[in-house]
């Protein structure tokens, strides 16, 4: 049986993604944890072939989410192979993600099973990353236009927060050069990464960079 490792903060979908494993008889999982840390923590202590983990876990420390968790995992475990399972729709992201060398990147608003064809495909040695359908479909769309789209939500404040912030300012930094109050240019950024999806700091600077705002 291949040994597979769970990570992800929200109970009901790890209970599903247990199940459906469970359910093909052909994988054990050997550990399920709730953070970018635990994660790590659980691939030094345990025998795992294959992890499935969340793009991003709010439970973790910042820096264990995210692009960078992704980063460290590839990096730390070379022979892993890794699937991201995530409501990722950032085809930005995406290819970032790619980019890194995953293994697979399955949506949360595909079938479930998507994880199991994932999971074959990287036991077939077919072409990878493996994505699911709605990965595929982000992915397909025109970069350039699917960036000018999302950056056209931003207001000129907004995006003039994000440049800054991206190009290594401080909050403060930003504040005393827009001539706005620290708490503005918060809010600003706030807005940004919402309207953006994006939930932490690295990946609204990884962004800002693939999308040629700064």
């Amino acid at each position: 049986m291949k040994r597979i490792g769970l990570a992800d903060d929200h109970p009901v979908i790890m209970d599903a993604l247990e199940s459906t494993l469970t359910e093909a008889r052909i994988y054990q999982i050997v550990f399920k944890v709730r953070t970018g840390e635990q994660l790590l923590d659980a691939l030094r202590t345990q025998n795992c072939d294959i992890a499935v983990t969340d793009y991003s876990m709010t439970q973790g420390v910042p820096s264990g989410d995210g692009l960078a968790l992704i980063e460290r995992v590839l990096r730390q475990f070379p022979q892993l192979r890794l699937v991201v399972f995530t409501m990722l729709s950032n085809p930005a992201l995406c290819n970032q993600l790619v980019k890194l060398g995953v293994h697979g990147i399955v949506s949360k608003n595909d079938e479930r099973g998507e994880i199991l064809s994932a999971l074959r495909a990287i036991e077939a040695g077919h072409a990878l990353p493996y994505c699911s359908p709605s990965v595929r479909g982000w992915l397909a769309a025109q970069p350039s236009a699917h960036g000018d789209s999302m950056t056209s939500s931003l207001s000129q404040r907004e995006m003039d927060v994000v440049r800054l912030f991206a190009q290594g300012q401080t909050l403060d930094e930003i504040a005393g050069n827009l001539n706005r109050a620290k708490s503005t240019v918060a809010t600003h950024k706030q807005h940004a990464m919402q309207k953006l999806g994006i939930t932490n700091n690295a990946d609204l600077i990884c962004y800002a960079y693939e999308t040629g705002i700064v």
